[in-house]
């Protein structure tokens, strides 16, 4: 590879827009890890009695599948904003070829 070809996985960074929304999304995340957390750490006696209260098991097996699903969503939220965002590159890299320039990742710095 030359000096002056540049791969074509250059990766711009976000636009102030999808760094606020980056930003958000891992707020978002740490917030459902932290609640998982809380819920799987819930201890079964909080739910009272398990002699007294036939329903204790189910409770227990709720809050485990509960934590489960936050966590599993924590890690969706980042995926989603992750596609968004390559979506967004590849819409604007098709815009920009549409237009006849090259991207501005894609040319040497003394050139933009």
């Amino acid at each position: 590879m030359s000096p002056r070809t540049v791969s074509s996985r250059v990766v711009l960074p976000p636009t102030d827009r999808d760094a606020r929304r980056i930003k958000r999304s891992r707020v978002l995340s740490y917030v459902l890890v932290v609640l998982a957390a809380i819920v799987l750490s819930l201890r079964p006696e909080l739910f009272g009695d398990p002699q007294t209260q036939p329903a204790h098991a189910l409770l227990h097996a709720w809050r485990i599948v509960a934590g489960i699903l936050l966590a599993v969503a924590a890690l969706g939220v980042q995926v989603v904003v992750g596609v968004r965002w390559r979506t967004g590159l590849r819409r604007r890299a098709q815009d920009d070829a549409e237009d006849g320039s090259e991207p501005a990742g894609n040319r040497a710095p003394g050139d933009r």
